[in-house]
């Protein structure tokens, strides 16, 4: 089995690149934005003013980056051609900088792929011009990829290969995968931005690359296949809020629901909680299973509805109608958990699904689970009007402002 290690990222620039590989054209149309070509020597010269001087430049995760949250999973069909591992943010900043472009060279990622069975193939590096995750048809390939082992490396196409200086750039890291080779629950992929291999230019060949830990994009898995139903986290899977939007009645997990092998039913579903002083019944108090259909996050229609818990709770256990969430073979359905939450201060509480938590009609093998939110914290200063104290503190605090005194008269 081969295994990529993941290690520190160090992010260097390199600058004498231009001394070996300079910009070939025959005419301005095959020259980058920011320069014109010098047909006597063939070569693209840049127009002083118009790129900067210098630039400093941090990676990150796009915003809109393919989202794993839940499950750490994002589960996909095998084969899988034209998939979005990842969108990578390039923001630059100088001082100077307004109005002007600077230029990325190249980029490399690793790969890394569980079983050693996975294919990949067909990368592209996408130029994300509206940010949104998606690869729009008008929105333009900048590189094609070359797979070096592991590894994927992008060499921008010359044309396209000029950015706005001050602002954030998303480029789509772009590839095919599949096996043929049986799956299970355990294959798993990933794109990881590779240290050493991002090759930026400026007017003075300057630039300034910040160093950072290693920018790890979501791991992705094969649905499997005899024997199994898909139970994992949806696209939509919400973070966990600040702790002032914490108490109201509010979205905590997106799930999505996949007949792999047969028509098959959810008959029972359990939400189990952790955490510090949280239960259903203590600052949990209701929680609703409902339909998501047109995959979008938000409940459509409440399922089952449980509250008015008359003792502490660690589970709330859902009783699926007969018929509400069926599936023929294929089909796939989203669901949407709500809770109405009454936390006060250091309560913090995760919600959470395993595969024992789910009941199907046809018993069958689980995909996906665990399913896990993050963290719900109430971390308040108690000196904070908005803060919600524990109960009986606050009692005890209002009993000290407006409790009587004994006056002893002569």
């Amino acid at each position: 089995m081969k295994k990529l290690l993941l290690i520190p990222l160090f992010l260097i620039c390199f600058v004498s690149f231009l001394a070996a590989a300079s910009w070939e054209c025959t005419g301005d149309g095959d020259c980058p934005e920011g320069t014109t070509c010098d047909s006597s020597a063939g070569t693209c010269l840049m127009t002083k003013g118009k790129i900067a001087d210098y630039a400093a430049i941090t990676l990150s995760l796009g915003e809109n980056n393919p989202n794993s949250r839940g499950s750490g999973r994002i589960f996909v069909q095998n084969p899988s051609n034209d998939l979005v591992v990842g969108q990578l943010a390039v923001q630059s900043y100088a001082g100077d900088g307004e109005g002007k472009l600077y230029f990325i060279k190249e980029l490399s990622t690793d790969l890394a792929v569980y079983p050693s069975s996975i294919k990949f193939d067909n990368f592209k590096l996408v130029y994300d011009a509206n940010g949104n995750g998606i690869a729009d048809p008008s929105e333009r390939i900048v590189a094609e990829g070359v797979a070096e082992g592991f590894g994927i490396k992008f060499e921008l196409d010359q044309r396209y290969s000029a950015f706005k200086m001050n602002t954030v750039e998303n480029l789509l890291i772009i590839g095919s995968f599949s096996t043929d080779q049986e799956i299970t629950d355990s294959s798993k992929f990933n794109a990881t931005v590779k240290n050493n291999y991002i090759v930026t230019k400026t007017y003075k060949g300057e630039c300034d690359i910040a160093k950072t830990d290693p920018i790890a994009f979501p791991s992705f898995a094969f649905e499997p296949g005899k024997g199994y139903f898909l139970f994992t986290s949806g696209k939509h899977f919400p973070a966990a809020p600040t702790w002032k939007d914490i108490n109201k009645e509010q979205e905590i997990m997106h799930l999505k629901l996949k007949a792999l092998d047969g028509a098959n039913e959810l008959s029972t579903l359990k939400i189990e909680i952790s955490g510090s002083a949280v239960s259903f019944g203590n600052g949990v108090k209701k929680i609703s299973l409902c339909t998501d259909t047109n995959n979008d996050g938000k409940c459509d229609a409440i399922i089952s509805e449980l509250s008015d818990f008359a003792t502490s709770q660690p589970a709330a256990l859902f009783q699926i109608p007969t018929g509400k969430v069926q599936l023929n073979e294929g089909e796939e359905t989203f669901l949407v958990v709500k809770a109405d939450m009454d936390f006060y201060k250091d309560q913090n509480a995760s919600f959470y699904i395993n595969d024992t938590d789910v009941t199907l009609k046809t018993r069958q093998k689980i995909a996906g689970t665990p399913v896990r939110t993050d963290n719900f914290k109430y971390s308040c200063k108690e000196d904070d009007p908005d803060c919600r104290l524990k109960p009986e503190e606050k009692q005890e605090e209002e009993g000290e402002d407006s409790g009587c005194s004994i006056l002893f008269v002569d």
